[in-house]
């Protein structure tokens, strides 16, 4: 709790409300799925910019544990897409009472990021409520520039790049860690309903919907998850070259980030493809091969830090509701 007050200190948020906005966000990392290991993440990050990776981040499970809710249930669809509404609204005036809302808003305005990518964020999920699959890749390549893409353009500002755009090599990168976890739920998916995996690759193996869903493993559908996988492990290679783009200081998180995910790909490969009988996940043992691979990497880009360019754009406090 000490590193994190002092991140919020040493990123310039000192009004009372904007910090427990900030740790609203934080709480939420700790709380909901994986978003722990993003928050354990940001301690490799100067303090300046980690409370910006929360706002990021905490926004994103805020608005997707409210989608799954309104999904599953059926009857919060109305609330979430008022709530969505009013958030767009919000992105719009630079006000907020929400806090998720209101520490995003602090964040854009620090890095000078547009409300853009926020918005389309929110209007894919918004899409997500109704639109329950996708007949061709380019279709789902379209909703996932929406849901992933765009809101990782955020993520690449707080990173800071120092060289060139990182526009192909982002999106690469965005794209290959969203089908990773696509692929990783698809039986999860399919139980709520919903199939990721566009309907012409279906089509192309032989492979039904209802085959998706929990149970046994087919040779068909084997044959689809390997496609799909040959077709992550492309975008991992077209989004290897972003680490060098960014903030010398934040190159070795994203590295570590990359690789964590794609080995959930070795790991569907050493089930032989099979992500139906449990959902794939990441041994303690392998975790711990990947921290000694890069520990020492991480802990020098976290304590020898030269100041260059370490200090965000500016820093904005925004109105408190009353």
């Amino acid at each position: 709790m000490y590193l994190d007050q002092r991140a919020l200190t040493r990123a310039g948020i000192h009004d009372p409300l904007l910090r427990e906005s900030y740790e609203y966000c934080r709480r939420l990392l700790v709380a909901i799925g994986d978003g722990k290991d993003i928050w354990r993440g940001s301690l490799f990050l100067p303090p300046e910019r980690r409370p910006h990776m929360w706002a990021v981040y905490g926004f994103g499970r805020h608005v997707d544990e409210m989608s799954e809710v309104a999904i599953e249930t059926g009857a919060g669809r109305t609330q979430f897409a008022d709530w969505c509404t009013t958030a767009m609204a919000d992105l719009e005036s630079g006000y907020s009472c929400e806090p998720s809302v209101r520490a995003l808003i602090h964040t854009l305005r620090t890095w000078d990021i547009g409300p853009e990518p926020a918005r389309k964020y929110l209007d894919a999920y918004l899409m997500d409520q109704n639109v329950t699959e996708y007949s061709t890749f380019v279709d789902l390549l379209s909703h996932l520039r929406l849901l992933s893409v765009e809101p990782f353009h955020m993520v690449i500002a707080v990173m800071g790049p120092t060289s060139r755009p990182t526009g192909p090599e982002a999106e690469a990168a965005a794209l290959a860690l969203y089908l990773t976890n696509l692929i990783r739920d698809v039986a999860e998916d399919q139980q709520l309903g919903r199939t990721y995996l566009p309907l012409e690759d279906l089509d192309r193996f032989g492979v039904a919907r209802e085959d998706l869903a929990r149970g046994p493993m087919t040779p068909a559908v084997r044959e689809l998850v390997k496609f799909e996988v040959d077709r992550a492990h492309a975008l991992y290679e077209r989004g290897a070259g972003l680490p060098d783009l960014l903030h010398p200081q934040c190159r070795s998180l994203v590295r570590a980030s990359l690789m964590f995910y794609r080995s959930y790909l070795a790991e569907i490969e050493r089930r032989d493809y099979d992500v139906l009988t449990a959902k794939p996940c990441i041994g303690r043992a392998h975790m711990a091969r990947m921290a000694l691979r890069l520990g020492i990497p991480l802990f020098m880009s976290r304590t020898h830090r030269s100041g260059t360019g370490a200090a965000p754009a500016r820093h904005w406090e925004g109105a408190a509701c009353s």
